[in-house]
């Protein structure tokens, strides 16, 4: 069973399901996307250097049909219909369900919903939809902490010894099928802190003095980068110009991260907590 709900930036829903009085009947492009092959050629050389392939924005087609009681009810639900469709909207967020599980993605309407022939009291329909970020995400972002932890071992010698350790470090397994773009919520104090993916030597560090109730907030996504620091009246300052240079606005790799959190001044590790939040991103549901 395939399902689509689609929420528009008004937070207005439709549900295309199996049943009244929104129901659908197909769907096309939730597989693969057309895709343009990114190379170089060199002179006398045979063929040409693969370097990437870029995907094209993910088309999605949906046929179904409206069902009323009577026509006055029908023409309402198609009212409602273009209204939640509204393409001037801009971007909503679609959910896809099928037997196996949900995935999101943002999409807006290309034209308007079609109505062919109406028959009796079931009115057609085709919309057409663009996604300009050709991946499925999860529904909901998956987070994890990454906080000083303290442990240890205890032997049973005439004076009890243990022997403890401590970790400012911790795996974030991307089970996606591309990289995925995170976003950090570095709570103070801190003096200058850094967040590293020890997987890639990548940093995020943010020349700023950190209060212990400021939160840093980082988003690394392409076309929605961030640095802001969340104040604790609630209002955020802009310190994205507070980058150290050699920053990189790194991404989770397909599998195990190994992220560590740091600060310049001693001491800060043990009482700041850094968040990770990140959804995986899928070629295809």
């Amino acid at each position: 069973m395939e399902t689509v709900t689609f929420t528009n930036s008004r937070g207005e829903s439709l549900f295309l399901g199996t049943s009244k009085p929104f129901y659908m009947t197909t769907i096309e492009g939730t597989g693969g996307v057309p895709s343009d092959l990114l190379s170089t050629k060199s002179p006398y050389q045979d063929g040409t250097t693969f370097v990437d392939m870029l995907l094209a924005n993910r088309p999605l087609s949906i046929i179904g049909g409206i069902v009323a009681f009577s026509r006055e009810q029908m023409y309402q639900y198609r009212r409602d219909f273009m209204r939640i469709l509204n393409p001037k909207l801009g971007l909503g967020t679609l959910v896809y369900t099928n037997s196996y599980r949900s995935y999101a993605i943002e999409a807006v309407v290309e034209g308007t919903p079609e109505f062919p022939k109406r028959i009796v009291l079931n009115q057609p329909f085709t919309v057409n939809f663009v996604c300009p970020d050709p991946y499925f995400t999860d529904v909901s972002p998956t987070s994890k902490g990454l906080r000083f932890e303290i442990g240890g071992m205890v032997f049973p010698l005439v004076l009890p010894s243990q022997f403890a350790t401590s970790s400012y470090e911790a795996y974030f397994q991307n089970d996606g099928d591309v990289p995925t773009p995170v976003e950090i919520h570095y709570k103070g104090p801190a003096l200058n802190p850094v967040i590293t993916n020890e997987t890639t030597g990548e940093y995020i560090k943010i020349n700023y003095d950190l209060s212990e109730n400021d939160i840093l907030v980082i988003n690394t996504a392409f076309g929605k980068k961030r640095v802001e620091v969340v104040n604790p009246d609630g209002t955020r300052t802009n310190v994205f110009h507070w980058i150290d240079l050699g920053s990189t606005f790194f991404q989770l790799q397909v599998g195990k991260n190994m992220l560590v959190y740091n600060s310049d001044r001693e001491g800060d590790r043990a009482i700041a907590t850094v968040d990770i939040y990140w959804n995986n991103r899928y070629g295809g549901g």
